[in-house]
């Protein structure tokens, strides 16, 4: 009897191996992993004296670790029985090419249920086997070699715990079947030492065929013999995919989440009736409303097949930087197990981009199984859903695609080859999604968009590639094939600049730098009508009014009726000519940009109101008694009064000498569309240190990290004539500059002053 030569890669459960082997006959004999030579091994195979070799457990990574082990198992393939354990699995996937990596868990000295393929080394042993596990590293799934087909897993995670090479008798385990606490491990280790040779044609006993290794890829699939039956009796024992694998996680999922009592489906249904969820916007208009190839970019922590991505990313940051760059949807990751997203993290996508003229539609990307989960997406701010025509029986997907659609949502509908578009089409999906990415072994081929879109046979849907795009070169060859939308997720997550990455690959140039315009001049406290014309004579932008009882400018509404007809005579006098033209921006704009960019585009002079704590009630009558243009808040009233005041709203915020800001969230957008620096209660001619509304001004708008969208800012407090000119140079890119006191004369407005005024601003 020849040896069983088992590499000893400097680990205890080497005496575990060896005594298996020992009380089973296998004649072990025992070198370490730098104690012998390929050539001492070729001369005991040539003597007869070796019939077979264990690569043992070990310490470390098997290209620094394990010494001779991988030459051991390239001179040994093909020759004789080979089995790795543990360290000895991880060499054989990298001799052959294959990548060691994080498994996704630590487990040291923990079991875990093993599911298996009952053949080879498995062959006769139960179906599931509660297994000892040390390691943290794993072969990895995406890179696994085209030689190895995955034997085992582990049940409740799906990490690789086996692997068999397809033609050479060679095998090997990630758990220590050798430890007292793993079932079956006598059993292995037997039908091990009954293998000859050194292919699977030698030892047809244990079921492994060349049919068996050749369907065995990721999903072996044979005949073997199944625990608790009878002698020759046989069953499939299948190994789960990835996606079978999620979709019975998301099954479980949605049990639980169900269950709870704040979110049963009756709770869903009540606050969907009640328009408890955001506002949506249509998926096709929007996509097909896009001057250029659409980007549907992806928020995307991990995955199954790359691990973390960008485990500590943002959603909301993450989705205002894709919706500035001009994406066209926002794809959110919500599966939380193998991609770390929530529905959270959809409804906080959703929350960020509302103030975002012309946002993205936002769409759930999971795994939907149930109209439970479309009631989820729709309250948790989704605009469509992902279905995905591999997961889904046809009857279910018709009814998922239609449930969507009777809640507003025309879905984005996935498939992978000609045969799942037959039934998207079937269902009269209009945007579908081809996936380049077979969701059961997660390998990415790029033709499988040209390929579904060449049997798509000019039919009228949106088509959209998606997974794998990377590159402009990748785009510019789908948009050749007619495709309108892209999806991309990981390479704009580890972009060192998403927005220019993004902007890159559809061929746009970098946005332009924002227009810079003068600022506009505010005269406020104006009382008469003698005040109203020489502000506009001397070309003031914004004429301001006190319409508050009990102060010293206090303006009567009969009086604030005529002001109001001298300002809009002034402003139908205007020439056409002289109206600056609101251009079309190249990219999205933030909130308050966006506004700004409004007001200085619109026909001018502009009357503003001005109130100061009263009921709001008060308010919205002024402004259809007087004919108002805006609105501006000076007083403590709450910043979502805007929602309801229907013009725009200036909200003051008071500065204090050392930079402190109350008022309310100064950057906070949706709301109130200008913001005004002010210091005190306004209207007393004392000003602020203007350094910090130079700082609050360049921290530029919320999600921006400013760069290029400061933030626009009306400047008040204690400027006049002689000192509006070097608040603006301190301060900086101002929208506005806005006076009172600083102008007054003996009775009212001083002509020459407001003259003053307003030339300095805009010198």
């Amino acid at each position: 009897m020849g040896f069983t030569l088992i590499i000893d890669n400097y680990d205890s459960f080497t005496w575990n191996v060896y005594a298996d082997v020992a009380t089973l006959g296998g004649n072990p004999l025992v070198r370490r992993n730098d104690k012998i030579t390929i050539e001492e091994i070729e001369a005991m195979y040539t003597a007869g004296d070796l019939d077979r070799i264990i690569i043992s457990p070990g310490p470390g990574h098997p290209r620094t670790d394990s010494g001779i082990s991988r030459d051991v198992i390239t001179w040994g393939l093909g020759r004789l029985p080979l089995l790795g354990v543990c360290m000895g699995l991880e060499c054989l996937v990298d001799v052959l090419g294959g990548e060691i990596a994080y498994a996704g868990e630590i487990k040291h000295g923990k079991t875990s249920l093993v599911q298996h393929d009952a053949l080879g080394i498995f062959h006769d042993l139960p179906p599931l086997l509660s297994s000892t596990r040390y390691h943290s590293l794993s072969a990895s799934l995406m890179t696994l070699p085209k030689t190895l087909a995955v034997t085992a897993t582990t049940q409740e995670s799906g990490v690789i715990m086996a692997v068999r090479h397809r033609t050479a008798c060679a095998e090997a385990v990630q758990y220590h079947p050798e430890s007292c606490m793993s079932e079956g491990g006598r059993g292995l280790m037997a039908n091990f030492l009954k293998m000859k040779g050194g292919s699977w044609e030698e030892n047809k006993w244990c079921g492994v065929t060349s049919e068996a290794t050749a369907n065995g890829a990721h999903t072996a699939g044979t005949s073997a013999s199944a625990a608790g039956a009878g002698a020759g009796a046989s069953a499939a024992a299948s190994l789960p995919t990835i996606l079978e694998r999620i979709h019975k996680q998301r099954l479980v999922d949605v049990e639980a989440s169900s269950s709870t009592l704040a979110s049963t489906q009756a709770n869903l249904t009540t606050s969907i009736a009640l328009h408890v969820a955001p506002l949506q916007i249509p998926l096709l208009a929007r996509i097909n409303s896009t001057p250029h190839t659409a980007i549907m970019a992806e928020i995307k922590r991990a995955s199954p097949s790359k691990g973390d991505i960008a485990p500590l990313a943002s959603a909301p940051a993450q989705a205002l930087k894709y919706a500035l760059a001009g994406a066209s949807v926002i794809s959110v990751l919500t599966e939380p197990k193998w991609f770390k997203g929530s529905l959270n993290d959809m409804l906080a996508v959703r929350q960020a981009l509302d103030s975002v003229p012309n946002r993205p539609a936002v769409l759930r990307k999971d795994f939907i199984l149930s109209t439970y989960q479309i009631d989820e997406a729709r309250l948790y701010g989704a605009d469509t859903v992902l279905l995905i025509v591999a997961m889904l029986e046809p009857t279910l997907l018709r009814e998922l695609y239609n449930y969507s659609l009777s809640l507003g949502m025309e879905p984005l509908v996935e498939v992978n080859n000609p045969d799942e578009l037959a039934l998207a089409l079937d269902i009269g999906a209009k945007v579908v999604g081809v996936n380049n990415r077979n969701l059961h072994d997660f390998n990415v081929d790029m033709e499988t968009t040209s390929r579904v879109n060449a049997a798509l046979k000019g039919r009228d849907v949106v088509l959209c590639a998606l997974s794998g795009i990377s590159s402009p070169a990748d785009v510019e060859g789908y948009v050749k094939e007619g495709v309108r939308a892209v999806l991309v997720g990981e390479a704009l997550m580890r972009a060192e600049d998403a927005g220019a990455f993004l902007r890159s690959l559809i061929g746009l140039p970098p946005p332009p730098p924002p227009q810079t315009s003068k600022p506009l001049a505010k005269i406020c406290g104006i009382r008469t009508l003698a005040d109203a014309q020489l502000a506009i004579d001397a070309g003031a932008d914004l004429l301001g009014m006190i319409l508050v009882p009990g102060t010293k400018r206090h303006v009567e509404l009969s009086v604030a009726r005529e002001i109001s007809a001298v300002v809009r005579a002034a402003r139908a006098k205007a020439a056409h000519a002289q109206r600056v033209p609101s251009a079309v921006p190249t990219t999205p704009e933030p909130w308050f940009a966006s506004h700004a960019r409004r007001l200085q585009s619109r026909k001018k002079p502009l009357l503003v109101g001005v109130f100061k704590d009263q009921p709001l009630e008060s308010i919205l009558e002024a402004v259809d008694e007087i004919g108002l243009d805006l609105v501006q808040l000076h007083g403590d009233e709450p910043q979502d009064w805007a929602k309801w005041i229907p013009v725009p709203v200036i909200k003051v915020f008071r500065v204090s000498d050392d930079g402190s800001v109350r008022g309310g969230d100064i950057t906070r957008p949706g709301l109130n569309q200008y913001i005004l620096l002010d210091a005190g209660n306004g209207g007393e001619g004392v000003s602020f240190p203007w350094e910090h509304a130079r700082r609050i001004i360049d921290a530029g708008e919320v999600g921006t990290g400013g760069g290029r969208f400061k933030l626009p800012v009306l400047l008040a407090g204690g400027l006049g004539p002689e000192n509006v000119a070097k608040a603006v140079e301190q301060a900086g890119a101002v929208l506005g500059v806005d006076v009172s006191t600083g102008v007054e004369g003996e009775s009212g407005k001083d002509a020459e002053k407001v003259k003053g005024f307003v030339s300095g601003a805009k010198a």
